[in-house]
């Protein structure tokens, strides 16, 4: 069964146990409840829902068999048939059948294998009743004016005749409210009328309304005594009154007679199985698996704890006996190995498919190209391409952005595009992969590129940059993630209002990624962002600078290497190394953090890492190993701090940072020029 289905499976069940349960409360509901009018309009969008649910899915046969249930709860909702226990049995045994149905399409058989011919018989049978007999309007019965009935639709219009037939109280309170905030208050007075009584209709009131205001006029029935109705209702600003009875009483609708004693059909044995859920799909609050993933954490850490204590028994030599040693050792490994496996089924639980941010975005991006009146062609890639849940929620800020940012000053109006030679409609591709550790977006549109010299000539205006400096094409466009930055003039109400690519690369930040921009003019522009599939705990390797501890995630580090200071290079004020035939630059974690150099005089250690398709080396003085570490939030006062993740704790209760890769290449491309990452 592909994802799609497997999605409509589990939606299904859910919408089905709602469906059941309501169905449930009708079994002991009072006639005269003033809920049961809620409550079967409560079955009746549930049948609704799993019939839009399955013709989406284009599953004909739940389909049908939703819709004539449907019909059958619209003549219970009219009163053209009454509720009995029968009613009940056949709608519980509609909700089991398709249960069956469900069952069926989870197991490939499609939801037509379903035998359902006497069922439908008698639900069709029933859902007729008998043709509602037309009374004169309601004005003739209680103290409503004249010519309501035109104004109600047939549901209020029975619901009025009905509680007229059953003898109800009837009231009506008239209110104006001020136009911002009509809505708030004539739901809590809706709310506060249901809690006791029957809300019938809700009528607009001109003569009610004044400059600033919106007037309403709500008839509903309570047998709650009138001083409390007035207590709940009443106030100065409504007027409650009670609506009175007429000589005449109205003849109901006709009913059609069933006979309750004839028993619902049921297949032998199949009790258990409706009883029994179709889908494998559990929904999990995404805060239960924070704390589950919390938990792991802290295993991780105990688990460091003991590697260390086996580590210290192993320094003791022959003071502890060798079979003990062994057994430590081997519980040890054994453990590590179960946490490793539980870490990882953990984060795979927390992971879901691009597919679910790509639906949103889709509908979004349209719309904003018909208020910008272009024709785009959007296409998104790598729907299946998973990526943690929380990480997935920080980039639907940034990537609606980029498409708003393409459809807004990228793609040109359809006659620019013409005199360029392009097709009049343009393209704007979205796509999602796993590379490694990290999962890479990308948005590509063919429209007319960015400006450089335009870029350069704003930052000498805002004063950003000298006119006299030399910009690589990197220089430059490093430039749009200064905060504010923009060459758009005039500001609309798709551009925003100074919301710019900065914004886009602190929300990056946030989760460890990357941003990178490739762009040629007439041509188009591309967006590049690298981000970590996870950021719950992370396989990093540890390094050592003076009496610094610091972990760097494996997932940003190409390879180790081994040289001599005086292997290193200065290049127009940048440290620099050549790794086959590339140039490297380097950054020294002493300066950014205020550590002790790295000694020169010895070999020194460079961790190579890459990101978002660039790469530099980080100079360390000792490479400790690797540790799977649980990355903890460093707070406010280190918000600003360049380069830094988190903290992390060691088995040993001690405390060490995790870079940021991510923001330390930002500093590097703030020191100078970085070299490019070959494949």
């Amino acid at each position: 069964m592909d994802q799609s289905l497997k999605d409509f499976v589990a939606e299904a069940e859910d919408i089905l146990d709602n469906l059941d349960e309501s169905i449930s409360l009708l079994l002991d509901i009072d006639p005269d409840d003033h809920r049961k009018p809620a409550i079967i309009n409560a079955v009746f969008r549930h049948a609704h829902s799993i019939k839009g649910l399955s013709g989406m899915f284009n599953l004909e046969g739940i389909s049908s068999l939703s819709h004539k249930m449907e019909n059958l709860l619209d003549s219970l909702r009219l009163d053209k048939i009454s509720l009995s226990d029968h009613v009940v049995e056949l709608l519980g045994q509609g909700v089991q059948n398709l249960v069956r149905m469900v069952r069926a399409v989870s197991d490939g058989r499609g939801d037509v294998s379903v035998e359902l011919g006497d069922y439908l018989k008698e639900l069709e049978q029933l859902e007729k009743g008998e043709e509602k007999t037309q009374d004169n309007d309601l004005s003739a019965f209680i103290g409503v004016p004249s010519g309501i009935t035109d104004v109600l639709s047939e549901y209020e219009e029975h619901r009025f005749r009905d509680s007229i037939k059953r003898g109800m109280p009837f009231f009506r309170v008239s209110c104006s409210f001020p136009l911002d905030t009509f809505d708030v208050q004539l739901e809590a007075l809706g709310s506060a009328i249901r809690e006791m009584g029957e809300l019938l209709t809700t009528l607009p009131e001109t003569n009610l309304s004044g400059d600033d205001n919106i007037g309403f006029t709500l008839y509903f029935t309570s047998r709650e005594p009138e001083g409390e109705v007035m207590k709940t209702v009443g106030s100065d600003e409504r007027t409650l009154e009670s609506v009175p009875y007429l000589e005449k009483t109205p003849s109901g609708p006709g009913n059609q007679v069933i006979d309750t004693d004839t028993p619902a059909r049921f297949e032998e044995g199949s009790f258990e199985d409706e009883i029994r859920g179709v889908s494998q799909t559990v929904r999990v609050d995404i805060g239960k698996l924070d704390h589950l993933m919390n938990l792991v954490g802290e295993l991780v850490i105990m688990k460091s704890g003991f590697v260390n204590i086996a580590q210290r028994l192993r320094n003791m030599g022959d003071t502890i006996p060798g079979d003990l040693m062994m057994d430590f050792g081997k519980s040890t490994t054994n453990m590590e190995k179960k946490l490793v496996d539980l870490r990882d089924g953990v984060m795979d639980i927390r992971m879901v498919p691009m597919g679910q941010l790509y639906n949103r975005l889709q509908r979004v991006s349209k719309k904003i190209a018909k208020d910008l009146g272009k024709k785009v062609n959007l296409q998104f890639v790598g729907h299946e391409t998973e990526l943690d849940k929380m990480i997935m929620e920080e980039m639907v800020s940034p990537l609606l952005h980029i498409v708003r940012n393409s459809l807004d000053h990228g793609i040109e109006d359809a006659e620019v595009r013409r005199s360029k030679g392009k097709p009049d409609t343009g393209n704007i591709k979205v796509s999602a992969y796993q590379q490694g550790n990290h999962v890479i977006l990308e948005v590509e549109d063919d429209g007319k590129g960015i400006d450089l010299a335009k870029i350069k000539k704003e930052a000498i205006r805002r004063g950003d940059v000298k006119k006299d400096e030399i910009f690589t094409e990197d220089d430059v466009l490093g430039l749009l993630f200064k905060p504010g930055f923009s060459t758009k003039e005039g500001v609309t109400e798709i551009s925003g209002r100074g919301v710019g690519m900065d914004v886009v690369r602190k929300e990056l930040e946030k989760v460890g990624g990357a941003v990178e921009i490739r762009t040629t003019v007439d041509k188009g522009t591309r967006v590049i962002l690298t981000l970590p599939i996870t950021l719950a705990i992370l396989q990093a390797l540890l390094i050592r600078n003076g009496d610094r501890i610091f972990a760097i995630p494996m997932g940003a580090i190409q390879e180790t290497i081994e040289l001599t200071g005086e292997e290193i290079k200065t290049m127009q004020g940048q440290e620099v190394i050549t790794l086959r035939d590339r140039t490297l630059p380097l950054i020294r974690l002493e300066r950014i953090f205020s550590l002790p150099a790295v000694t020169e005089g010895k070999s020194i250690y460079v961790v190579i890492v890459a990101m978002a398709n660039r790469s530099m080396g980080l100079v360390t003085g000792e490479l400790i190993g690797k540790q799977d570490v649980v990355i903890k939030p460093l707070g406010d006062s280190f918000s600003k701090s360049v380069g830094l993740a988190g903290a992390a704790e060691l088995g040993d209760q001690s405390t060490i940072l995790v870079l940021d890769v991510a923001g330390l290449m930002m500093e590097a491309i703030r020191l100078g020029a970085m070299g490019k990452r070959t494949h």
